[in-house]
């Protein structure tokens, strides 16, 4: 079976094109010359051939195009040439190998190498032969059939070869003339000591070698081993590893011819093994044997080990591993619902118009979600200006040439004598730094460092409320790093199991992944595992009825006339993350504006008065009615400032997002960080000796060519 080499394929070769292209530019320029010549006679002037010298504007172009499909000839021609030099291939049709026992233990190896270079030139070929399991190789002898003999030199030059060991390998680098589709027979000849494996105690000898070695880079068609003892030894078994060998064993032979079946591919590694009586071939165990045949032995012993043990451990560690992982996710939900459910309570009502208790609607969002979170942060902001604590002013500033605006908010105290919460302390203490107003664009990338303090006083008014008996957050910590624990006790145990006893028991994978799926779940159950008191659970039912009144407002009343609830109303619409559609429905009905809101482009103040609470004497916040302010213009409504007032609320949730952003790339942050089988072909019956096959025959390496 010949192959077929591979060639640039039909008009694509830049050589040919080049050639192509030159001939049609010199018979244009001829053609060019004769019509010229004709035009201007056989007495022709200088000038009628200068005319020739400047050609008109669309003969310049048609060059200037010429020109340019020759530039991109020469270049494909420079880069295409080396790759279609480096184009060689070739295959050995015949790879014999003859493989003679000789008395004193060594082998005369003799290689026929009948080579077909089928693409490219070549000059030289080199076989490289591993120097593993064996003593070592001398007497190479090169020579080629057919023509003058090759001689040893240190110089690469024709008919000539030279023997150099570069690691482990040999290498034989032989020489001829340059050679380009035809073919060489080359005759490779060595001696190799110590290559024999001795077993006294089984009576036997053996030859493992490489014959067609797996570094051979093209395929062989076709390939004879033939193997030979001294007398009176004769073979017990012979055959082949990685290949098919059409041979059949028959006692008292010395000689054994082996033909490979079919065709060696390239990489295809083709080893033969022999066996004869001992006693007969003369040397000693080496010391690689020795190492070989302790390690064949421990895996005789795990493989008889496995045999014993194995069926039984992989039953144990696959029902353990079912049991973890079918039985895991039961405990966690009994552990769940004994441990993390909160107990139950009827349905109070279906819905309350009215807060069930005046607690601040930071802390009613803690208890609901069991999590202190931004939300919760901006609610208690609303609540303090809905109290008169604080007002909030909006600010437009124009943009360059009038083009554009930019927008910020102004936090103003107004009353420092309404009794305070811990949260609410810090929360002002942290907004206004002992100032008496700050900008919402001042908290920028500094707020971020008072949220974690912020968070644990909200926890802790929920356990102080006696919602829950400890903090949710510590709840989960605790719950996670169990489940932590208990991942990384599943690597350890799953890391010792396998190195312990994966070799006999496949199953014991069960095992680690089965904790595994317990500790996810743990993990996962730590966000369920907070309980509230019988307390915190009844305040839950009642707050979440008066959510759903919030939700369905107009179902449950007239939005226009429960207009006057819009400024006490807001905040907890925030904690429960309503605030975008209970705005958009008071807008729609012409609701007051909340006192602590100061529009843009309105004077302050545009009610007449202060903003005060509602303890405070006065008017009510939220149920302010319009009166006539400067130049008679009358109080602003949600209908006029629905999309302001939308804005702000944005702004302010937008600005406290971009501060907790800025705490996790802060915290998050590091230095230099930018902050953020072989096939087997045996002839006969098995092996007696005691090595067998394992860790592979002497000899191997490979061919490479130039």
């Amino acid at each position: 079976m010949m192959i077929v080499p591979r060639r640039t394929a039909p008009g694509c070769n830049p050589r040919a094109l080049f050639c192509v292209l030159a001939v049609v530019a010199v018979r244009r320029l001829s053609a060019r010359v004769r019509a010229k010549r004709e035009m201007c006679g056989t007495m022709a002037s200088v000038t009628c051939y200068l005319s020739f010298m400047v050609p008109k504007r669309s003969d310049r172009m048609k060059r200037k195009l010429f020109s340019v499909a020759l530039l991109l000839v020469v270049l494909l021609l420079a880069f295409g040439g080396p790759a279609q030099a480096q184009d060689k291939t070739l295959y050995w049709q015949r790879y014999d190998v003859e493989i003679t026992v000789q008395k004193n233990g060594d082998l005369r190896v003799t290689e026929t190498q009948e080579l077909v270079f089928t693409s490219g030139a070549f000059r030289y070929g080199q076989r490289e032969i591993e120097l593993t399991r064996l003593a070592g190789i001398s007497d190479v002898v090169v020579n080629e059939l057919g023509k003058q003999q090759y001689r040893r030199s240190d110089v690469d030059a024709e008919y000539t070869y030279r023997v150099f060991q570069e690691g482990n390998r040999l290498k034989v680098r032989y020489n001829f003339p340059p050679t380009t589709d035809a073919r060489r027979t080359i005759v490779i000849a060595y001696t190799v000591s110590g290559a024999l494996r001795y077993y006294p105690d089984k009576g036997v000898d053996q030859l493992f070698w490489k014959a067609i070695p797996a570094g051979n880079p093209f395929p062989t068609q076709n390939s004879t081993i033939t193997l030979r003892v001294p007398e009176p030894a004769t073979f017990t078994n012979y055959g082949l590893y990685g290949a098919q060998g059409d041979a059949t064993f028959q006692p008292g032979q010395r000689e054994a011819v082996i033909r490979v079946k079919g065709r060696i591919n390239a990489g295809q590694e083709v080893e033969t093994v022999a066996e004869w009586q001992h006693g007969i071939v003369g040397g000693a165990p080496q010391p690689w044997q020795q190492q070989l045949d302790q390690e064949a032995e421990r895996r005789a012993a795990g493989e008889q080990r496995k045999a014993q043990w194995g069926p039984v451990l992989n039953l144990t560690f696959g029902a353990v591993g079912g049991l973890l992982a079918l039985g895991g996710p039961v405990l966690l939900y009994l552990w769940w619902y004994n441990k993390g459910r909160d107990r139950p309570v009827g349905l109070i009502a279906d819905y309350l118009p009215e807060p069930p208790s005046d607690l601040p609607a930071g802390v009613v969002g803690t208890l609901l979600d069991e999590s202190a979170d931004l939300d919760d942060i901006v609610a208690s902001l609303l609540d303090l200006a809905r109290r008169g604590v604080i007002e909030i002013e909006e600010v437009k500033e124009p943009g360059f040439l009038g083009i554009g605006s930019s927008t910020d908010f102004i936090y103003r105290k107004t009353n420092s004598n309404v009794p305070l919460r811990p949260y609410e302390e810090t929360l002002l203490k942290e907004v206004f730094e002992g100032r008496a107003e700050r900008e919402l664009s001042d908290l920028k990338n500094e707020f971020y460092r008072a949220i974690p303090t912020l968070r644990k006083q909200l926890y802790q008014e929920v356990v102080s409320e006696g919602f829950f008996k400890r903090s949710p957050e510590t709840t989960r910590t605790q719950v996670g790093c169990l489940g932590g624990a208990t991942l990384g006790l599943t690597f350890l145990v799953g890391a010792g199991l396998i190195a312990a006893l994966g070799s006999l028991a496949e199953a014991a994978v069960c095992v680690p992944i089965g904790m595994g799926v317990i500790a996810i779940g743990i993990m996962i159950l730590a966000r369920y595992m907070p309980r509230r008191t019988e307390k915190g659970a009844e305040a839950v039912a009642r707050w979440r009825a008066f959510k759903r009144y919030l939700q369905n407002l107009e179902k449950y009343t007239k939005v226009e006339d429960a207009a006057t609830i819009f400024d006490r109303f807001l905040p907890y619409a925030v904690a429960f993350g309503l605030q975008n559609d209970f705005i958009r429905k008071f807008s729609e009905v012409d609701a007051p504006v909340p006192t602590w809101w100061i529009p843009a482009g309105y004077p302050r103040p545009y009610y007449g008065g202060d903003a005060r609470p509602a303890d405070a004497g006065g008017r009510i916040p939220g149920r302010a009615a319009p009166m006539p302010v400067e130049g008679g213009r009358s109080v602003p409504s949600l209908e006029g400032m629905s999309r302001g007032m939308g804005a702000s609320l944005a702004s302010m949730s937008a600005g406290l997002g971009s501060m907790l952003s800025s705490a996790g790339r802060t915290l998050t942050s590091q230095p230099g960080s930018s902050g953020g089988g072989r096939g087997s072909g045996f002839s006969g019956g098995g092996f007696s000796g005691g090595g067998g096959f394992s860790g592979g025959g002497s000899g191997g390496g490979g061919s490479s060519f130039g």
